[in-house]
């Protein structure tokens, strides 16, 4: 299981990182996990463009998000795309309905390959990968998914945005990689997201192998300290998401 980190960062603009999206490349399949502004363009610096592309899982339809996936969609009609396999976007509970009525009147979905849109489960078999989600707590407007992969007895997880939530410790239990929201220092905590020192909390709860602090909102403070808060509670490996990173687990 292969994981590049497309874009480690926020709503908040930044040359140094992209909006929130993730590569997974797994069992001869390639998923994007999430599909902020750059996304396809950062696919294209590492030479596996957009239509290489299995589908996508969206956590949550908030714009940082979501800023890639109707050219995404758009791309996938566009003249010369030579593609059979199917493709499709998978998302939290009302995505549906969301797709139907925001991405699709300005970008209709493909007609030459199989095209499906769909509201994820608890679990799912996807040949020999098995995908898990489970409800997060982020925001009161809409549903919120992390979600689980696993294949060859190893095992990735992705919080989205979230706020301490117990039921992600079920989720991320024992995971070999966890990729989780740290938008914060503890001093600056916000409502629905984790701040470093809960990032690290909750990893130590579900005795995941190894973090990864990602969805970073700019700090005054060096980013030293963000480690060092997560290191409160969590012993094993951790650092910070850097877009373009390439992990192997």
């Amino acid at each position: 299981m292969i994981v590049t980190i497309l874009g480690s960062g926020t709503g908040t603009p930044s040359l140094q990182r992209q909006a929130p999206a993730y590569l997974l490349e797994v069992a001869g399949s390639r998923w994007l996990i999430d599909c902020g502004s750059g996304t396809l363009l950062q696919l294209e610096r590492l030479h596996k463009p957009f239509h290489t592309l299995d589908g996508v899982w969206i956590t949550h339809t908030h714009a940082d998000h979501i800023g890639d996936l109707t050219p995404l969609v758009h791309a996938m009609r566009l003249p010369g795309l030579r593609r059979s396999k199917p493709f499709t976007i998978f998302g939290p509970a009302g995505f549906c309905n969301f797709f139907q009525n925001i991405v699709q009147p300005v970008a209709a979905p493909p007609e030459s390959f199989p095209f499906h849109v769909r509201e994820a489960t608890e679990a799912c078999s996807l040949g020999e990968v098995t995908v898990r989600s489970q409800i997060v707590h982020h925001s009161d407007r809409f549903e919120s998914r992390g979600y689980r992969f696993d294949c060859g007895g190893k095992s990735i997880v992705f919080s989205g945005d979230c706020d301490y939530d117990p039921r992600l410790l079920t989720l991320a239990k024992e995971a070999d990689l966890l990729i989780i929201d740290c938008s914060t220092l503890d001093a600056n905590k916000v409502k629905g997201h984790l701040s470093a020192g809960l990032a690290g909390f909750l990893a130590a709860q579900a005795e995941a192998k190894q973090l990864i602090a990602s969805h970073l909102y700019p700090i005054e403070q060096p980013e030293e300290e963000r480690l060092a808060e997560c290191r409160i509670h969590f012993r094993g490996p951790v650092r910070l998401a850097e877009d373009l990173l390439t992990l192997t687990v």
